[in-house]
């Protein structure tokens, strides 16, 4: 044999040789992105498999919450803990084993962490096309994982509803309550109001914007109701009526929603789950802003209502 040929070869047979050395028995990646949102909303998101489809970049059968697909590669999503979803990814003959985890790293802040791993063929052209792929694949990941960072740093996908600090511009309030025992009616609260509006008339005030109300739960079953109508200067109380005197300028809670009691009783649900996520204090109980009149408007569909729940 010709000493061309046997240099040749052996180049090739140390190629080969350097392939095992170069690319390990298990061909794995990692893919970490930082996301600014709580623990618990990123496990809402990301180990519920219902929930994925709701940030998923790719396709998906709304029907089925296992099977997604984005850029060729095939998703299954497998079984699922607290703190991570295990995840079978298919692209063409490969098939990956996958797991995403998060941990909480800052107030506010967590890491999500997609690892794949995959024993290599002892076939030196099979591992390098699979190594080649694998590593390809891996840019997919990172595009899916931004989505879902874009998506969970978005507060009406995390929340239902867009939520902003804003402030007190009216500080005088005068108010009046009463106790009932059911939840009150819309002629109940715009009594309330009426009642006010005549005093705020009769000491020629001005009503600055929509009525407010708080209804909570007391100790005996029913329910406390408080309606307050924003006035511009300071005035004497009625009957039964009290004038309130709040910070001009705090900071407030703001979000605005569309609906009934339910859809409202939602939103401040969600504007304590925000305060909770965002590690936020309140010194006073919140209250809504009725924007549509609930008598001239029986639609509830249609009503729109601003919620507020004070902050520092």
């Amino acid at each position: 044999m010709k000493k061309p040929t046997l240099f040749v070869i052996g180049i090739l047979v140390l190629a080969f040789i350097s392939i095992y050395f170069v690319i390990p028995q298990k061909i794995k990646t990692a893919n970490v992105i930082e996301i600014d949102a709580s623990d618990v909303n990123i496990s809402k998101f990301l180990v519920n498999k219902r929930q994925w489809h709701k940030w998923w970049p790719g396709q998906h059968n709304a029907a089925d919450s296992i099977h997604f697909s984005y850029n060729g590669a095939d998703y299954v999503l497998q079984e699922s803990t607290n703190s991570q979803m295990k995840t079978l990814i298919k692209i063409d003959s490969i098939e990956l084993n996958s797991q995403l985890v998060y941990a909480t790293t800052g107030e506010g802040l967590c890491e999500v962490t997609w690892l794949t791993e995959m024993q290599s063929s002892i076939n030196p052209i099979e591992r390098v096309a699979q190594f080649v792929k694998i590593k390809r694949h891996a840019k997919n990941i990172d595009t899916i994982l931004t989505r879902f960072k874009k998506f969970m740093q978005n507060e009406s996908n995390v929340y239902g509803m867009a939520i902003k600090i804003s402030h007190i511009k009216n500080p005088i309030v005068l108010a009046s309550t009463t106790h009932l025992n059911d939840y009150p009616a819309p002629e109940t609260i715009y009594s309330l109001a009426n009642g006010l509006r005549k005093q705020i008339k009769a000491q020629d005030a001005l009503q600055l914007d929509s009525p407010m109300m708080n209804v909570h739960p007391d100790e005996n079953g029913g329910y406390q109701i408080m309606v307050a109508i924003p006035i511009n200067k300071i005035i004497k109380p009625g009957n039964g009526m009290v004038l309130n005197k709040l910070v001009k300028n705090a900071n407030v809670l703001e979000a605005e929603v569309k609906g009934g009691k339910n859809t409202i009783l939602n939103a401040f649900t969600q504007l304590k789950h925000y305060q909770k996520d965002h590690r936020l204090i309140s010194p006073a109980m919140p209250y809504e802003s009725l924007i549509t009149h609930r008598i001239a408007e029986k639609d509830t569909a249609k009503w729109v209502t601003k919620v507020f729940w004070p902050i520092f």
